[in-house]
């Protein structure tokens, strides 16, 4: 991999993309040590980290978040994180498969509880019946039943839809309905795997098996925005990314992200922050932070 670019982390087995793992925060530190866990790195995959003891902060995207005793993180697939450079909290931290969640082929909730992944990456203090459900699923990844995983399923579906979800709920205008099907999670997909191909919506739908009309209905009801707001957003989203994290320079990264010219990227950099990609860059690295 090259120095410029940001590490990108998998899990750590196969085994584990079907059963997920949970590790301390602690025990992440004494194996990966400092300067590992610390440096921003992308997840191949979603996680939760919570917080049971100590105070300290935490790194998602662009944003630092102060965490303590209580304090639950949420990760979505492709996310950059990081911890503090000084441990001062400990706790578990669960990747996982985000398939994981799903309990069917139609589960009605998968779709919302994959978009409050990546929306909702802070909970400053949970419940004490979500502590217990964190607990409980922390404790059976000990046990020897038959039934384990559906049990840890079960428990990691319940801290979403008790916790997580409610808040992307309560937040954005925009968090999708509960639905039959997991269409919305596949038109995100492939959104998310061909962002960098700046794909027509006619390209998207041919790829899907389905028509431009239904793919902006489904995307409309789904996230309030049209299928290319989607591509322009993870393509925006992707800028800031490395922008912020990267050692590429401004042409490398447009070319990346399917820009013809570092001018194109800047113009549509600008359109949709006001600031340029640059001046971005330079506010990331001041610590100045931009959503």
């Amino acid at each position: 991999m090259s120095e410029k670019s940001i590490p990108v982390e998998r899990m750590r087995s196969e085994v584990a993309l079907a059963e997920p793992y949970i590790i301390r925060i602690s025990s992440l530190y004494d194996a990966r040590g400092i300067h590992d866990v610390s440096r921003p790195h992308r997840l191949n995959f979603s996680a939760l980290i919570y917080i049971t003891e100590g105070e300290g902060v935490h790194y998602i995207d662009h944003q630092r978040y102060t965490v303590r005793t209580g304090t639950l993180l949420t990760l979505g697939r492709n996310q950059i994180h990081s911890f503090a450079k000084n441990r001062s909290v400990d706790g578990y931290v669960l990747p996982f498969n985000c398939t994981f969640l799903s309990s069917a082929s139609n589960d009605p909730y998968f779709d919302v509880m994959i978009a409050a992944l990546s929306h909702i990456n802070c909970l400053p203090s949970i419940g004490d019946d979500i502590d217990h459900l964190f607990s409980t699923m922390a404790a059976e990844f000990a046990s020897t039943s038959e039934f384990k995983v559906e049990i840890i399923r079960g428990l990691l579906r319940s801290i979403m839809l008790k916790s997580v979800v409610p808040a992307f709920k309560a937040h954005y205008d925009d968090a999708p309905p509960v639905v039959t099907s997991n269409e919305f999670y596949r038109l995100k997909h492939f959104v998310d795997s061909h962002f960098s191909d700046r794909p027509s919506s006619l390209d998207i739908a041919l790829a899907l098996g389905k028509s431009v009309k239904q793919l902006d209905k489904l995307a409309k009801s789904h996230a309030g925005e049209s299928v290319k707001e989607l591509v322009d957003g993870r393509v925006l989203l992707e800028a800031k990314r490395l922008l912020a994290f990267s050692q590429y320079s401004i042409a490398d990264i447009a070319a990346q992200l399917g820009f013809n010219e570092a001018t194109n990227m800047t113009k549509f950099f600008k359109r949709h922050t006001d600031v340029s990609p640059k001046d971005f860059r330079q506010l990331c690295r001041m610590g100045l932070r931009q959503k």
